[in-house]
């Protein structure tokens, strides 16, 4: 061969050599024995043995077993097990090299192995090349330049001349602010006018505990740069300030200017389409891809607080169906383009990765981390990416996806540091923070160069004599790292709120009587600004969390019309988890209508919004708190943490809301007056004879709620208050002018389980003690019956609509007993009249006329 070096003729290479080609040349030497000789002569091929018998030129080529054996007493013999090390990971490398190197080589099937025997004993330094060109191939697209004037080809000299190495190694430390060391460390041609050139940076230089010894280690990171004279560019794979760096060397070296290449910006596709693709699955394209397989992806600026990033991963199967299920469950969304931080794939039997890059006019780039792919691999993946989202990779995409003005302060609340903090976020930020609305916070972490050790605590270093920050594990330095967290202020931002509320009650006469109401719900407080809109009570709650089920039924069984303002909550989290009764915003909402200056009309809309929903809260409230009371029945011990008091009280007035509108709750909301827990009326027309009666009756009643197993104490203070209660009502203007009867009809007590006897006992008392000439009776009626109760009410509502005067009639009679205690007998004989009373109305047979004009039944 021309081209082969006699091998006597070749110098012996060094371990310094083997060790800059990163092979494990001490381990092989200390582990070599005669069974890897025979396992490195066995995997030759017959093509393998006439390529290196062509090099070597052993005796016996005839006969094999004696040629193997020849080749195995060859005194560089270890070279062929260095290089089977080197080897791995760089086949197809090593066959591209091959074929720039040796294009006319006459045994081209040999294997990799024994083309890279054949390179090393042609020009040994062409295994750097090798690695150079490795390296090249496994590292992603870089960025691109094109020079403005001629690049003149000076390759050979910064390949050969120590000169130029030491001027770019300068440049660089220079760049880095002289903080790192460079050195050029080799280089590979891949043709006449294209060379690539691999340098080191010096990152860490430390000692590190070995088996043996203690080594002195000098850690790097790579740079890699390719110059094309042909096309006039230079392209980088480096850090950032690398890349500025070697840029900016080239650009004096050649006094030339390099500008980068950046593809035109992408527009061409739909909001709806790339929401579709996430919603129901359709590709954008008009198919689905074949061998394209999404297995993981990541979002940023998740829907949680302090915005984690979401991963949703399935290992080795298509995620798309559970991607689907996430945006519908609301549990991801889009609400920017750059959300999409990170996609896994497998196509083309290569498993990649695409990284979304925000650029500083908002558009994204896609980045296909194309380490290793052909180009003809690498444009079958661009394809197959378009066909399924709609953009292409590796081009700035529009972003077209804008969240709103709203959105974006939600958002900022939802960041966890200002590194978080992007472009379009900042001048919200800024008048957010100005205003003492989000608060930075500065937390110092101190992490070890050389080990895992990270702390906050700068007690726990120990210092050099130098007074240098020292590792106390391993006593190497310490680098600090500040970041700056983001906490929004959630006294100042419910002052904000609740400032809105005062400054609308200032201006407007319809808008009246805020206060502050605090209130407790499984034993966390919660502070209601109350105001008045048109005569009617109105709240507002300001929160920082979603708020559990539970605890919004508690807020609707209130009664009250509520507003919830939420801030560090997306709006489509919030409408989620929100009830139908209630209205939920956010504060974003609320400070951009205020910016605009709009805040009363969007309160308006709010509350008369609200109002038209007021009678549905009724319903929805009472529906669940006869479920309540159903489920505690006459239980007393077991309801302990489960159920109290303040719960029995809203559920009872939600129910009495719901079968008597004329109604009012007092109870805790007065707690320092004496008034029982509330009031309600009825009042219905009753035919006697010819003429027509108007009767009107006026109820209070009492909730009583115990955990004793043997039923709430009715001792003397609970009957001398009921009389006082009576006594008071009954003084009244109002009840007496009201009322038929002049009085008070009944003072009904509501509980979970009473004793039989104090019952009684207290019926009598009440009897005994009023005032002669007054009637109002006690009556009592457990918590099951009055939900049963309640339940009838809904069974017979049809019935009910039709003699309304009937049933409050028999209502009437329910809670004016003389039984004293209501039970469900009583309430099914009173009832029955109601239906009985209704048979009379006659009903339209509407399917009927349905089939008669369609000639069909409904």
């Amino acid at each position: 061969m021309s081209n082969s070096l006699d091998v006597a003729d070749k110098p012996a290479v060094s371990d310094a050599y083997w060790d800059e080609l990163l092979v494990s040349n001490e381990r092989i030497k200390e582990n070599y024995s005669d069974t890897d000789k025979v396992a490195f002569t066995s995997f030759l091929s017959a093509i393998d043995i006439e390529a290196l018998q062509s090099i070597f030129q052993l005796p016996d080529f005839a006969d094999a077993d004696k040629w193997k054996q020849n080749l195995k007493e060859r005194s560089d013999f270890l070279n062929f097990l260095y290089l089977k090390d080197f080897l791995q990971r760089k086949k197809k490398t090593i066959e591209e090299l091959f074929k720039l190197k040796m294009p006319d080589y006459p045994l081209p099937s040999v294997s990799p192995l024994v083309k890279l025997i054949i390179l090393f004993y042609t020009n040994s330094k062409w295994l750097f090349e090798v690695l150079v060109l490795h390296e090249w191939r496994i590292k992603a697209s870089g960025d691109l330049y094109i020079a403005e004037k001629k690049l003149n080809d000076i390759r050979n000299k910064l390949s050969q001349e120590q000169s130029f190495h030491l001027k770019l190694a300068d440049a660089l430390h220079q760049n880095s602010g002289f903080s790192s060391d460079y050195r050029v460390f080799a280089h590979c041609d891949i043709d006449e006018k294209q060379t690539i050139y691999l340098l080191y940076k010096k990152i860490k230089d430390s000692k590190k505990p070995g088996y043996d010894q203690n080594k002195r280690i000098k850690d790097r990171d790579q740079i890699l740069f390719s110059v094309d004279i042909k096309k006039q560019s230079l392209e980088i794979k480096a850090p950032h300030n690398d890349i500025l760096g070697i840029k900016n060397y080239f650009e004096k070296q050649f006094n030339t200017a390099l500008r980068k290449m950046e593809n035109q910006v992408f527009i061409q596709y739909k909001i709806d389409d790339i929401v579709q693709l996430f919603k129901e699955g359709t590709p954008v394209g008009d198919e689905e891809p074949e061998d394209f397989t999404v297995d993981s992806i990541t979002f940023s600026n998740s829907l949680l607080i302090k915005s984690p990033d979401v991963k949703i991963q399935l290992r080795g199967s298509d995620i798309w169906p559970s991607i689907n299920d996430a945006f519908r469950r609301g549990i991801i969304n889009l609400y920017n383009l750059k959300d999409i931080k990170k996609i896994n794939f497998r196509s083309e039997q290569h498993s990649k990765a695409i990284l979304s890059i925000p650029l500083e006019d908002g558009s994204v780039i896609f980045k296909l981390n194309d380490s290793s792919l052909s180009e003809q691999t690498r444009n079958a993946i661009k394809k197959k990416f378009s066909m399924k989202f709609g953009f292409p990779l590796d081009q700035p995409v529009k972003n077209k996806f804008d969240g709103g003005e709203a959105f974006k302060v939600d958002q900022i609340f939802r960041f966890a540091n200002i590194n978080q903090i992007t472009n379009e976020h900042k001048d919200a930020y800024q008048k957010l923070h100005l205003s003492e609305l989000i608060e930075e916070t500065e937390e110092i972490s101190y992490s070890c160069s050389h080990c895992s050790f990270t702390t906050t605590d700068i007690k726990l270093l120990d210092k050099n004599d130098k007074s240098n920050l020292i590792c106390p594990e391993c006593e190497e330095s310490i680098y600090q790292k500040t970041l700056k967290e983001l906490n929004p202020n959630g006294v100042n931002i419910e002052k904000y709120i609740h400032s809105l509320v005062d400054e609308l009650n200032s201006k407007y006469e319809h808008f009246k009587s805020t206060k502050i109401s605090k209130q407790k719900f499984k034993k966390k407080e919660f502070t209601f600004k109350r105001f008045l809109y048109k005569n009617r009570p109105y709240q507002l709650l300001v929160t920082d969390s979603l708020l559990s089920k539970k605890t919004l039924e508690w807020i609707e069984k209130k009664l009250i019309p509520t507003l919830i303002v939420c801030y560090g909550i997306d709006k489509q989290t919030s409408d989620r988890y929100a009830l139908d009764t209630i209205e939920q915003v956010t504060f974003g909402e609320l400070y951009i209508y205020k910016e605009k200056a709009q805040i009363h009309d969007i309160f308006e809309e709010y509350l008369n919004d609200l109002e038209k929903r007021a009678h549905h809260q009724v319903v929805s409230a009472a529906t669940k708190a006869t479920k309540a009371l159903t489920f505690i029945g006459e239980k007393t011990t077991e309801l302990k943490e489960v159920y109290d008091e303040d719960m029995l009280e809203d559920d009872v007035y939600t129910i009495i809301k719901h079968l008597f509108p004329n109604s009012e709750k007092w109870g805790k909301e007065y707690s320092g007056s004496t008034v029982p827990e509330g009031i309600f009326a009825i009042q219905y027309k009753e035919n006697s004879g010819a003429k027509s009666v108007e009767n009107k009756h006026g109820f209070t009643y009492d909730c009583k709620f115990t955990l004793d197993r043997s039923g709430y104490k009715l001792g003397s203070s609970e009957n001398r208050k009921a009389l006082h209660y009576i006594k008071l009502l009954n003084e009244l203007v109002d009840v007496s002018y009201y009322c038929t009867s002049r009085e008070i009809t009944s003072h009904i007590f509501i509980g979970n389980k009473f004793r039989e006897r104090q019952v009684q006992a207290m019926a009598e008392f009440i009897r005994k003690e009023i005032i002669s000439g007054h009637y109002t009776k006690p009556v009592f009626i457990n918590t099951k019956d009055l939900s049963y109760l309640y339940n009838q009410f809904i069974y017979y509502k049809d019935k009910i609509d039709k003699v309304p005067d009937i049933f409050y009639k028999q209502l009437a009679a329910i809670f004016s007993t003389d039984e004293i205690l209501i039970t469900k007998e009583y309430i099914d004989e009173k009832l029955d009249d109601v239906e009985i009373a209704a048979r009379s109305y006659s009903v339209l047979d509407v399917s009927s006329i349905t089939k008669k004009l369609t000639g069909r039944k409904k």
